[in-house]
């Protein structure tokens, strides 16, 4: 993704004593001509200390496209659902031609992430990509760390910057493998999964798979299943989408979007658990039509559906390619208040579980205010849990309400309780079991259980893991190749993407047919870099080769500009005739060929008046 840059200077004024406050002194005529030189000086002065401090210290630069989204986002549209409310940002960069910024297309719907609802986009304002400051300075005092957010030459045209993510050190060889990434040092030794250094950064560049404020309530009238409901779990290992609703449960309160259970003396406990039913357009149509709901709902495996990515048309008039990969790191999130343990029950405590393949990794609240980290792999014939952690100290008070995030990523477990990462007494990495694939139990692959206490439970939501596609060039080998010849991590994702509802055919598909993607190990001072966009990213996976170097996805050292640490400019939001602004003049809209493109409908490329969109203007992690 190139950048452009823009210039800007930070630093203090240097202070001058006014004329009115020197000593007395004797008057003395001072010639015009002496003022103008020192105003020239100033001028010449400012614009030196200007060009010394772009050019050493911080610079400014616009990203054009979204390879870096959701982290950072280039030309795009934001969108409110007029299904569900949910918030998101679609990319809008495909509607120009990259080479002279003209109107080539107008993007028209865009899909909603939360509750997959077509809306109508074509009209909303579009705005230009964020601005950032880079740090030129941080690479002279200290080496680039992994997970970095870097701008940096491209090297197959010098000339252009780039920003990425830096995931791969010095000497590293690299594997791109099951939406991961692993790395060991040259030749010798084991891949290794690259886990982000602070747990925080991880939280950041979580995507949003569901929120159950935001339900939409068109379609659940309709006849389409709540996505979190108590169910009656059968003891023999039946599909998720067979479990059936448990009177005796959880009751939920759908308008308040809050779930609690009473009377809780069973010795078995009662679960409320979520299960991925994501509706069809036909559903939808159904839905929308007050049409009765013919299309059955089936739950599906979480997938790395990205919505910055799913709009209409594309420059062919279709939209993007099915996201068919399966992603089995997640993160739940929500707001608890727990009773006190009822008389007699010794049992009493409150779990929430995550299920990924045959392993399932629980969070168990104690009636002491501790919290225990424990994993089974209960789904290939180990029932018992086995402890990993336990908090440091008691987290969770009874009575009071408290917002608890429990999350699998990267091999590893954690809990924030209000925000603050609980500390544990032990590690809470693991190694991964040595069954790989989704099971039918990745069709429900959240629960919470309660036993012996009284439960209130609200604003659930949950959230996964970047994806990061094992996409790659074939032309390593060659002597000297000059382009590269792609290939996915699959070939057809349409039919993997098929076999979602359907975890065993899917995962006996997937192995049959994917691939890891591995890169040869970088030189001394060379660097891997990759977008948080996966699917969109024009990365060192896939860069060409024109210039004959043998590693072509290294970037060596002396091609980084530096680190991105903040977001000081996102864009303004316009406000007045219906959100849009106004655009009075030419000079508002767009650029478009008509003699090539004689059916494009120009619209404003920005709009006043606007405010700014301080809630954005955050550090760069």
């Amino acid at each position: 993704m190139g950048l452009t840059a823009k210039s800007t200077w930070f630093g203090k004024g240097v202070a001058v004593q006014p004329a009115s406050m020197a000593a007395p002194q004797a008057k003395t005529r001072v010639r015009s001509g002496n003022d103008t030189r020192e105003v020239i000086e100033s001028i010449a002065f400012a614009f030196i200390l200007a060009f010394i401090l772009r050019t050493f210290l911080a610079e400014a630069f616009v990203i054009p496209t979204g390879s870096m989204a959701p982290t950072l986002y280039g030309r795009c549209k934001e969108v409110t659902c007029s299904q569900c409310s949910h918030q998101f940002a679609i990319g809008a960069s495909d509607e120009l031609n990259r080479s002279n910024g003209s109107l080539e297309m107008r993007i028209e719907t865009a899909t909603c992430p939360n509750c997959r609802f077509e809306n109508d986009v074509k009209d909303r304002p579009v705005f230009s990509g964020d601005r950032i400051l880079v740090n030129k300075w941080t690479y002279e005092l200290a080496k680039p760390s992994r997970w970095d957010v870097v701008v940096f030459k491209f090297p197959e045209e010098p000339e252009t910057n780039y920003i990425k993510r830096l995931v791969g050190l010095p000497g590293e060889m690299l594997r791109v493998w099951r939406g991961d990434i692993y790395v060991r040092p040259g030749l010798d030794g084991e891949y290794k999964i690259a886990r982000k250094d602070d747990p925080n950064k991880q939280r950041v560049i979580q995507q949003s798979v569901y929120d159950d404020t935001e339900a939409p309530r068109v379609l659940i009238d309709a006849g389409w299943p709540e996505r979190w409901q108590g169910v009656e779990i059968p003891a023999n290992d039946v599909s998720p989408a067979d479990w059936k609703e448990d009177p005796a449960g959880w009751k939920a309160d759908r308008k308040a979007r809050s779930f609690s259970i009473t009377g809780n003396d069973s010795q078995s406990g009662k679960w409320l658990r979520y299960r991925h039913y994501l509706p069809t357009p036909e559903a939808w149509n159904q839905a929308v039509e007050n049409q009765p709901m013919i299309f059955p709902a089936k739950p599906q495996l979480i997938a790395d559906f990205c919505s910055y990515n799913h709009y209409a048309p594309m420059g062919n008039g279709q939209r993007g390619e099915p996201d068919p990969y399966w992603v089995g790191d997640i993160a739940v999130t929500g707001k608890f208040r727990l009773g006190p343990p009822k008389e007699g029950n010794e049992n009493a405590n409150v779990i929430i579980e995550l299920t990924r393949g045959v392993r399932v990794y629980q969070c168990v609240i104690g009636t002491d205010g501790y919290v225990t980290l424990r994993m089974s792999d209960e789904l290939a014939g180990e029932e018992a849990f086995r402890p990993i952690a336990r908090s440091k100290s008691p987290v969770v008070a009874t009575g009071s309400w408290f917002n608890l995030e429990f999350a699998n990523f990267d091999q590893r477990l954690c809990v924030w309780i209000n925000d603050q990462l609980v500390e544990f007494d032990a590690e809470t990495t693991y190694a991964p079991p040595a069954l790989y694939g989704p099971q039918l139990r990745d069709l429900s692959p959240v629960g919470i259980f309660a036993q012996g206490r009284e439960v209130d439970v609200e604003e659930l939501r949950i959230f996964r893991d970047i994806y990061y596609r094992a996409d790659r060039d074939l032309s390593d080998g060659l002597a000297y190749p000059v382009t590269a010849v792609s290939l996915t991590e699959y070939s057809s994702p349409g039919r993997l993407a098929a076999l979602l509802s359907d975890p065993l055919a899917w995962g006996a598909e997937y192995e049959a047919h994917a691939f890891a993607a591995e890169f040869p190990a970088l030189g001394a001072d060379e660097y891997f870099m990759m977008g948080d966009n996966s699917p969109r990213s024009q990365d060192a996976r896939q860069w060409s080769n024109t210039r004959g170097a043998d590693r072509r996805h290294a970037v060596p050292g002396s091609a980084l500009v530096g680190k991105a640490f903040s977001i000081f400019w996102p864009h303004g939001v316009p406000f007045m005739n219906d959100g849009k602004g106004y655009a009075p003049l030419p000079f508002f809209y767009h650029k478009v060929n008509k003699a090539q493109n004689p059916d494009v409908e120009n619209y404003p490329r920005f709009s006043i008046p606007f405010y700014p969109q301080w809630w954005r203007w955050t550090r760069i992690r």
